[in-house]
C-alpha cells in the first residue's frame, strides 16, 4: 500500500482533469451516451488520486494540508475538483467544467512551480497560520465561483437578448440563479480577505517576536499584493451591494466577478514568480545585519 501511494504523482490526478475536461469540451462538437460517465469517471479518478496524494504527503513527509505554498495550491486545486465533481453529478447537462476545470488545472500548474518546504511555526504561528491560510482558501474559492457564475450570466443573457437557441452542450443555468451567486460572493470574498490579510499581520507580529521564521517587511511584494487584492474585493463587494435594486445588477456584477478573477490570477502569478521573504527562514548575515544598530 506504502508503495501504491509513493507511486502516485501530479501527473495521475492531473491527466484525470485533462481529460475529463477534454469531454467537457466534446459537448460543443458531438452527442454521446457514454460521455457523462466517462466525464465522471475520469473527474472521480483524479480526485481520488489527488486525495491519496495529499493524504501521503501528510503521512509520509509531514507536509499537513496549508503548510506550503505548494501544499496551499493543491488544496484550493482539490476544493474546487470536489465542487465540480458534485456539480457534475447533481446537473450534468451544464457545462460547468469548462470553466472549472481550467482553473483546477491552473491551481496544479501553479503548484509545481511553488515551494515545496513547510513553513516553520511552533504552537502560537502554527495557529495563526491556519486561521490565515483558511481565510485565503475561502476568498479564492469565492472569487472563483463568482467569476464562473458571471461568465455564464453573460453567455446566458447574450444568447436571450438575440433570441438564440441554446449551443449545442452549453445548457446554462437560469440569470436568477447565476445572478444570486454572484451577488452573494463578493462580500464572502472581500470579508475573507480582509480577515485573512488581518490574520496575516497577527502571524507576522507572532514570529517577529518568536523569533522563528523571517518577519515580512511591508515593502515585500506578498503584502504589497494582498493589500491591492483586498483593496479590490472590498471596492467589488461595495459595488455589488449598490446595484443590487438596479435593473442592470446581473450584468455589472457579472462583469466585477470576473475582473475579481482577474486580480486573483494576477496575485497567483505575482506570487509564483515573484520574489519575497514570505514564510523563509531568515539567512543568518541577514539577521545580523537587521539586528545591528
Amino acid at each position: 500500500m506504502a508503495a501504491f501511494l509513493s507511486g502516485i504523482s501530479i501527473v495521475c490526478f492531473a491527466a484525470s482533469y485533462t481529460v475529463a475536461l477534454a469531454c467537457e469540451a466534446s459537448r460543443l462538437a458531438f452527442r454521446s451516451g457514454v460521455r457523462g460517465a466517462l466525464m465522471i469517471a475520469f473527474a472521480a479518478a483524479g480526485l481520488v488520486a489527488h486525495t491519496l496524494f495529499l493524504v501521503w504527503r501528510a503521512v509520509d513527509g509531514g507536509a499537513a494540508p496549508l503548510s506550503s505554498p505548494f501544499d496551499w495550491y493543491l488544496l484550493a486545486a482539490w476544493l474546487l475538483a470536489a465542487g465540480y465533481l458534485w456539480l457534475a453529478i447533481s446537473n450534468p447537462r451544464t457545462p460547468v467544467g469548462l470553466f472549472l476545470l481550467p482553473i483546477v488545472l491552473a491551481l496544479v500548474g501553479a503548484a509545481t512551480l511553488t515551494s515545496r518546504e513547510p513553513f516553520l511555526h511552533d504552537s502560537a504561528s502554527l495557529f495563526w497560520g491556519r486561521i490565515h491560510g483558511c481565510l485565503h482558501l475561502l476568498w479564492s474559492v469565492s472569487v472563483v465561483l463568482g467569476a464562473i457564475a458571471g461568465g455564464m450570466w453573460l453567455i446566458q443573457a447574450g444568447r436571450l437578448a438575440r433570441k438564440q437557441a441554446p449551443a449545442r452542450g452549453l445548457r446554462m443555468p437560469s440569470l436568477e440563479r447565476l445572478a444570486h451567486v454572484t451577488a452573494r460572493t463578493p462580500a464572502i470574498a472581500a470579508w475573507a480577505a480582509a480577515a485573512g490579510f488581518a490574520s496575516g499581520l497577527v502571524l507576522n507580529a507572532v514570529n517577529h517576536r518568536r523569533g522563528l521564521v523571517e518577519t515580512v517587511p511591508w515593502n515585500d511584494p506578498v503584502v504589497l499584493r494582498m493589500a491591492a487584492v483586498v483593496a479590490w474585493l472590498v471596492a467589488a463587494a461595495w459595488v455589488a451591494a449598490a446595484v443590487r435594486r438596479r435593473p442592470d445588477a446581473g450584468r455589472t456584477t457579472a462583469w466585477v466577478s470576473l475582473v475579481s478573477l482577474a486580480v486573483l490570477a494576477a496575485s497567483v502569478a505575482w506570487g509564483v514568480l515573484g520574489q519575497t521573504r514570505h514564510g523563509k527562514p531568515v539567512p543568518a548575515a541577514i539577521r545580523a545585519e537587521e539586528a545591528a544598530p
